[in-house]
């Protein structure tokens, strides 16, 4: 019996970040799978979509697709996950197309669990309304999923990808933690003189200073300070009070970062931290 005679419960999305909104969506997916009896599928993208649209717009990335695969994997909500290249023949596809041959054909989809605002296909048509009443011709269930309520339990902000990136971007990396569900981490290489140096495309705190913890491969846990500067060519960040190796691969975890206004006229505010 192939996957699509066998039948499957999915879940579509980018998932960076996998944060809280994303487990109650994959926390939905398990007991609807359970309940069917049938395996939870996440499907997944890469490169994320807007970078094939619209380059310029694209957003930068809370995880590495590594770590995106990693952290959904250790939800225990997914069975198995496929990643689509979005390329130019995906963008294409209509979202009746998407969803009738590569979700119902080849996968054999007989339930969709998404989260309240997504959208698929060219044009992002797909909506949930347009995804129930698809549902109805060729025969699966959907289950949209509330994102809310909001990681601090109000009503007014759902838990998702762009709030963190937008908490992050402005130095709030508690507040980004709040988000996640765990702290904000990117991986980098040691350049040596206390350089870390950060791969292109990550979501990247506001220029400043910031308590941090470095993870080495073998789980030693480093606390230390890192200055973030924002250059022509990108950013930097330097490490202190923690003696790097050249080319050692470091996992950095933000933990906080104190915010003070500089007392000069037409200043703005910089992150400080006391590690």
């Amino acid at each position: 019996m192939n996957a699509a005679e066998m039948g499957c419960v999915i879940s579509i999305g980018m998932f960076d970040g996998v944060h809280r909104g994303h487990r109650r969506v994959l926390a939905r997916l398990r007991e609807t799978a359970a309940r069917h009896a049938l395996p939870a599928v996440v499907v997944t993208f890469d490169p994320h979509p807007r970078r094939v649209l619209q380059p310029d717009k694209a957003p930068p990335m809370l995880v590495s697709l590594r770590r995106r695969l990693a952290l959904l994997a250790s939800t225990g909500c997914v069975d198995r996950t496929l990643v689509l290249p979005f390329d130019q023949r995906l963008r294409e596809q209509g979202a009746d197309e998407f969803v009738r041959h590569v979700l119902v054909e080849r996968l054999g989809m007989r339930a969709l669990v998404v989260g309240e605002n997504f959208a698929c296909g060219k044009g992002r048509t797909g909506t949930i309304r347009y995804l129930a009443e698809l549902g109805q011709r060729l025969e699966f269930d959907l289950h949209p999923v509330s994102l809310r309520p909001a990681f601090d339990g109000s009503e007014s902000m759902p838990a998702s990808s762009t709030v963190a990136r937008q908490l992050i971007l402005n130095g709030d990396v508690s507040g980004a933690a709040q988000v996640l569900g765990r702290r904000h981490e990117i991986e980098g290489v040691s350049g040596g003189n206390g350089e870390l140096i950060l791969p292109g495309g990550m979501c990247i705190p506001h220029e400043g200073d910031y308590a941090v913890e470095l993870v080495a491969r073998n789980a030693d846990v480093i606390p230390a300070r890192a200055s973030i500067r924002y250059t022509a060519t990108g950013p930097c960040c330097f490490v202190q009070q923690a003696r790097l190796e050249p080319g050692v691969s470091l996992t950095m975890r933000f933990i906080d970062a104190l915010v003070s206004r500089a007392q000069t006229e037409g200043s703005r505010e910089t992150a400080l931290v006391t590690a």
